[in-house]
């Protein structure tokens, strides 16, 4: 019976140290958020709310066409 039982040692082991990192790492995601670990960074990155001007957004000539 005890051969039998220090056959699973190492399986035991391995498992319960599986669960106490499944457990450290929920706990980790699933804590509450630290307060202004991302308030400095704006809702809105894109830098233009408005329609582009026409005139500025002309795509340029390539070189690869044969345009000069």
């Amino acid at each position: 019976m005890l051969a039998d039982l220090a056959a699973l040692t190492p399986s035991l082991v391995v498992c319960v140290a599986f669960l106490i990192g499944v457990g450290l790492f929920l706990r980790r995601q699933m804590a509450a958020k630290q307060p202004g670990a991302d308030d400095d960074a704006p809702d809105d990155i894109s830098g233009d709310t408005g329609i582009p001007d026409p005139e500025r957004s002309r795509p340029g000539s390539s070189p690869d066409r044969g345009e000069s």
